[in-house]
């Protein structure tokens, strides 16, 4: 069986590792996408005014008058990140590769549009793109996704093969020596090591490319919350709608000492206005979870969603996106995860040079124009198993003291 999941483990990191590796290090540029985002582009994404800022209404007037379409009404506006950031109000239009979302973007002390930019076309949003569709749409969703379930499966493949080392003595299972024994000492000993969170980070990004499969698998033994489709404003036409500040202000008494993070208008005359907070419980710190649905005339609170009334399955979802970049857990756990990103390659690179040293005596055969057959033979006496076991670099310990001065 060793054999069987041997080859099973070899070849899925030969086949779907090099990809792995793209996925790996564009996560860890991304763990800061933001602060990167801010440091590349200041004179867009930050502002040294000061003072009064802007009405979130004003800040929305300014910016649909500037979008290159100004017909169309804004879709969303998100508060500032940084205290010297500027506001982003967003806008949906139908482009060549399907629909997509322009942000444009607004100084919150002056009002002025500093610019505005497609999502995915600058460098930051186009990593992620590449990060998690390898810039394909759709198809290049699945593949990633799919990707995630070979690399599951490659992981345990790794532990399996890693376990009776641990069950020789810690030092079989965790050294890392010099000289022919190196890659393959560094390979199991950073997949041991990495491979419960990269078992995490990659089953929430399996998660994220899939979650219609984990909802709909969901339902079947807990309650998943749905938004209400069916929510709708009374249209009055005798009543003007409230601003969004106004809106701002209702919602909040639902959740007092809340912090502001995103608000959607209402879509047409019967829309409503979506309210988010992010509350100092929840675990995501960069997407408020917590909802206000208003009616946009009356101001009626029309539905709310608070973390502290997920059920278990709603509280399962909001961990995935969190625990994937590490947020989770603070700015330690997003350096984490930053480090954790470059495993792959050195998982990749240190396997491929134990699978090719491998290839190595079959090769210089076959140059040398020796009998294959003889070889095989000479290969079946206990001594030559003991070797090529080493030069495979897959040792079966009896005692370390041994195993030192065979490899020598």
């Amino acid at each position: 069986m060793r054999k069987i999941w041997l080859v099973i483990h070899r070849w899925l990191g030969l086949t779907v590792g090099l990809v792995f590796v793209l996925i790996g290090l564009t996560g860890s540029l991304l763990v800061f996408d933001h602060a990167i985002d801010e440091w590349l582009n200041p004179e867009l994404l930050l502002t040294q005014g000061s003072g009064q800022p802007r009405s979130v209404a004003q800040v929305i007037d300014a910016a649909e008058s500037a979008y290159n379409d100004s017909a169309k009404p804004a879709v969303a506006v998100s508060r500032p990140r940084v205290e010297n950031g500027v506001w982003t109000v967003w806008f949906s239009r139908r482009g060549n590769a399907g629909r997509e979302f322009v942000g444009v973007h607004v100084d919150p002390y002056s009002g002025v549009v500093t610019g505005q930019r497609v999502w995915g076309q600058d460098l930051m949003s186009w990593i992620y793109r590449l990060h998690y569709q390898l810039v394909a749409g759709r198809i290049g969703s699945i593949l990633v996704g799919s990707i995630g379930v070979i690399v599951l499966v490659s992981i345990a493949t790794g532990i399996v093969l890693w376990w009776p080392l641990w069950k020789h003595s810690w030092r079989a299972a965790f050294a890392v020596r010099r000289g022919r024994r190196f890659n393959y000492d560094l390979h199991k000993t950073i997949g041991i090591v990495s491979a419960a969170l990269l078992t995490v980070v990659t089953f929430t990004g399996v998660y994220m490319e899939f979650p219609g499969v984990f909802t709909a698998a969901a339902k079947t033994f807990a309650a998943v919350t749905e938004p209400d489709s069916e929510m709708t404003s009374k249209n009055q036409a005798s009543k003007q709608p409230l601003s969004p500040d106004q809106a701002i202000e209702i919602a909040k008494r639902t959740f007092p000492g809340a912090t502001f993070d995103h608000l959607h208008p209402p879509s047409g005359d019967d829309g409503t206005y979506e309210v988010a907070f992010r509350q100092s419980n929840e675990v995501q710190q960069s997407f408020g979870r917590s909802q206000v649905f208003l009616d946009q005339y009356t101001g009626e609170v029309l539905d709310v969603r608070s973390p502290a009334k997920f059920t278990a399955a709603d509280a399962f979802f909001a961990w995935q996106f969190p625990l994937h970049n590490g947020e989770a857990f603070g700015l330690a756990g997003r350096w984490v995860i930053l480090v954790l990103g470059l495993s792959p390659a050195i998982l990749y690179f240190s396997g491929a040079m134990v699978w090719w040293r491998k290839r190595r005596p079959k090769r210089l055969a076959n140059r040398q124009g020796v009998d294959a057959s003889k070889i095989t033979s000479s290969a079946n006496t206990p001594a030559a198993k003991t070797k090529h076991q080493i030069a495979d670099l897959e040792p079966v310990l009896a005692q370390e003291s041994r195993t030192n001065a065979l490899a020598e």
